[in-house]
């Protein structure tokens, strides 16, 4: 299985670049866990909020095809305890699903970008770094993988 997280960012540090590959490294080798961070778009006062929203949509989903899985990271999304999320990775397993993880920039998505998503995701109603967020998502995506081969990672 394949997990793609696209993350429209400015830049990362090495901390979070160093957090997001040692979970990426501990995940089993038919778990491909890979990052790609698409460049936020030019704001400025003639340059609107919505035309950058626009353009990093745009950048988003030319990167995305009609049969892929869209998870819109989105502070109105649903909110899954820990094992609800490795149930949705249990499927992903049983159905062959690849899925996309995109995490917006700092203004969010663009309307086009959410009408395309399947599902919207959120990890908190808390405002977190975009930077950290991939983090948190390999970390609940190894322990979600944890979970799914009954290893003590995860107590509940």
């Amino acid at each position: 299985m394949k997990i793609q997280i696209y993350a429209i960012a400015s830049k990362s540090t090495d901390l979070f670049k160093q957090s997001f590959s040692t979970y990426q490294k501990r995940l089993p080798a038919h778990i491909n866990l890979k990052l790609t961070t698409i460049p936020l778009a030019y704001r400025n006062k003639n340059n609107p909020i919505e035309e950058a929203m626009k353009k990093e949509g745009e950048s988003l989903l030319t990167r995305i095809n009609c049969q892929d899985t869209l998870i819109v990271m989105d502070e109105n999304g649903k909110i899954l305890s820990t094992k609800d999320f490795s149930d949705w990775m249990d499927q992903w397993l049983l159905n062959s699903i690849n899925p996309i993880l995109a995490v917006g920039g700092p203004d969010g998505f663009s309307e086009t970008v959410h009408q395309r998503a399947n599902k919207h995701l959120s990890l908190s109603k808390m405002t977190l770094p975009h930077a950290l967020v991939p983090v948190i998502l390999a970390e609940q995506i190894y322990r979600a993988w944890t979970i799914l081969n009954g290893q003590p990672y995860h107590r509940s």
